[in-house]
């Protein structure tokens, strides 16, 4: 074989390992991404599934209220907490009032009830007050 001829298969033959090659690379890329978009698919799933049982147990919690209802009672809840924070009071200080027997989940006032503020009457109460319990 002449020089010439042996330097032009040389060249056919890297040409073609070089093909394969990149071929070879393209498909694994082509691989990853189909693999890369199947993921994104489950972790959206998996968000949203997340997103619907959070929305279940809050619902549940603010007793069964949905939509702009649950989304406007959990905003004043976090704005109440908020302003308590501002005022000074801690976290647990929260929760305890949160726990407190005066305190209902209908939010209504049970002051009334045998649970040491019944020494507090709707007619003792003065115009404009506030109360807590």
């Amino acid at each position: 074989m002449r020089k010439k001829a042996k330097t032009e298969v040389d060249e056919k033959s890297a040409a073609v390992i070089t093909d394969a090659v990149l071929a070879e690379n393209d498909k694994k890329l082509k691989d990853l991404s189909a693999s890369i978009q199947n993921a994104l698919k489950r972790k959206h799933k998996i968000i949203m599934e997340t997103k619907l049982y959070t929305y279940g147990q809050l619902s549940e919690l603010y007793g069964g209220i949905e939509g702009q209802a649950l989304l406007d009672a959990v905003t004043a809840e976090h704005t109440l907490i908020g302003k308590l924070t501002a005022s000074g009071m801690s976290i647990s200080d929260i929760e305890g009032l949160a726990d407190s027997p005066a305190v209902n989940v209908s939010g209504k006032d049970s002051s009334h009830t045998d649970n040491g503020y019944s020494h507090y009457a709707d007619s003792e109460q003065i115009d404009g007050q506030t109360s807590m319990f």
